[in-house]
């Protein structure tokens, strides 16, 4: 089994997840998929001063990974999960997304189709304008044999519980060693990131004889 640490704002935890589904389900790789909140709520201070210019490499980076991809991304973001200055910094005291979106994404997961629909809606995150619209939601919902009213309904009566994984996946992911996503725990040994370490990810499931090839 594999521990899969993820975060709805991370653009490089979006981009991880068609290796991710495809372990899963070309190689039949049992994942836990585990939702944390982003950083900007578990440790806004990590912020504190860093602008947009501070994160002009970063951007061109996951640019650049997502056309070799060939998955949509958009940046901006509108709306943007976190509310955040982009001039100092700061994260808002007023966020109106980012908990409906990991909640969603939580009572999804505790219904069977967490990393399947975190792919759907990162999708629409990273590349469509108003991506937080009921007629939006609604369509994704659908997909999934979910209705919108119902979900959200669903949200406010289990939202003590659904706080409670989410904070208990970081308390998890803490003991794993490591606070950033992408995050992969096999075996006791974490994974952090994409590329050469997912490549040595896949290494050893291949040395275990998890899979036979990627």
């Amino acid at each position: 089994m594999i521990d899969f640490y993820f975060s709805y704002r991370s653009p490089y935890s979006y981009l991880i997840l068609p290796r991710m589904l495809k372990l899963k389900n070309d190689h039949n790789v049992d994942i836990n998929f585990k939702i944390v909140y982003p950083i900007a709520i578990r440790m806004p201070e990590w912020f504190d001063n860093k602008n947009i210019f501070f994160f002009i490499p970063f951007i061109r980076d996951f640019k650049k990974k997502a056309k070799k991809l060939d998955m949509p991304l958009n940046m901006p973001i509108k709306p943007d999960p976190i509310r955040q200055n982009t001039i100092t910094g700061k994260i808002a005291d007023h966020q109106p997304y980012i908990f409906d979106v990991c909640h969603m994404g939580q009572l999804m997961s505790n219904r069977g189709k967490g990393i399947e629909f975190a792919y759907e809606l990162s999708t629409l995150i990273w590349s469509v304008k108003n991506w937080n619209s009921n007629h939006q939601l609604n369509n994704l919902l659908a997909e999934f044999g979910e209705d919108l009213n119902e979900v959200k309904e669903s949200i406010k009566l289990q939202e003590k519980q659904l706080i409670e994984e989410i904070e208990m996946n970081q308390l998890d992911q803490k003991e794993a060693g490591h606070h950033g996503v992408p995050l992969n725990v096999y075996q006791g040994k974490y994974y952090f990131g994409q590329d050469d370490p997912f490549d040595d990810l896949i290494d050893r499931l291949i040395k275990d004889g998890v899979i036979k090839s990627f």
